[in-house]
């Protein structure tokens, strides 16, 4: 929990900062979490015995967090999504390697998908007028829901919620997480000034509060069936930077689509 602590004093200021002062911060902050969170998930392949494109991943994880800010004015995810399928396919003929070459190929386009063409979307949501607020609403309510259901999973918790993909996780731990994200996303909608009645943002903070458990035990899935237990050690107290974004994943994902179909 110390560590847990140290991280966050020093993790969330510098988090706020970025999002709230814009680009070029924001960008370099966001293309620095990309690359390592996808540097982290090729690395569990080895483990899973697969053999991902490492340097493939990467480059097309960078380009697609590059395309959510829009810097050339057009959005280019299909083509990028095309060019990722056939270069890797051509790479992997030229390896002429068949020992687990669909489970690498598959792990490949899994972490351009997974960290890239997710974190795209944190970048247009940024680049939204009131884009910053919403993306404070996505991590604060999200650290709300992981806190929550964390220290009461740890204080109280007693029967287990998932056991074979995460035993350490509670169904009372759960419930705690889904509390905190309808306490939470409705208090932060007001701070934040946003266009959100109350009906709207608890409805918005549960779905995160699920939306958050969910991306959490999908990582530890994913983990599992690597045979570890942290996906990495560059944040001390949480493993490592994919063991961060893991719970942020899905609820990107469901505020930006939000925003883009209810508020325009």
């Amino acid at each position: 929990m110390r560590l847990r602590l140290i991280s966050a004093a020093v993790g969330i200021p510098l988090l706020v900062a970025a999002v709230w002062l814009g680009n070029p911060w924001f960008a370099i902050l966001l293309t620095a979490v990309a690359l390592a969170a996808g540097w982290e998930f090729l690395n569990l392949a080895p483990k899973a015995e697969a053999h991902p494109l490492r340097l493939l991943g990467l480059l097309f994880i960078f380009l697609f967090t590059l395309n959510g800010f829009g810097f050339t004015g057009a959005d280019y995810a299909v083509p990028l999504m095309s060019g990722a399928v056939v270069l890797s396919l051509l790479l992997l003929l030229a390896r002429g390697d068949t020992d687990g070459a669909a489970l690498g190929w598959a792990w490949t386009l899994a972490g351009i998908l997974y960290v890239g063409w997710t974190l795209g979307h944190a970048a247009q949501l940024e680049m939204r007028p009131d884009g910053p607020r919403w993306l404070l609403l996505v991590l604060f309510a999200t650290f709300a829901v992981d806190t929550a259901a964390f220290v009461v999973g740890r204080a109280i918790g007693r029967r287990r919620l998932a056991s074979a993909i995460s035993p350490g996780k509670t169904q009372e731990g759960a419930v705690a997480g889904l509390l905190a994200g309808l306490v939470a996303a409705p208090a932060l909608a007001v701070v934040l000034g946003l266009p959100l009645s109350l009906v709207e943002s608890a409805a918005l903070g549960v779905g995160i509060g699920v939306a958050a458990q969910i991306g959490d035990l999908a990582e530890s899935l994913l983990k599992r069936s690597a045979g570890v237990k942290d996906a990495g050690r560059l944040v001390p107290g949480h493993g490592g930077i994919l063991d961060r974004y893991d719970s942020l994943v899905i609820p990107l994902l469901l505020v930006y689509y939000y925003v883009i179909l209810a508020k325009g």
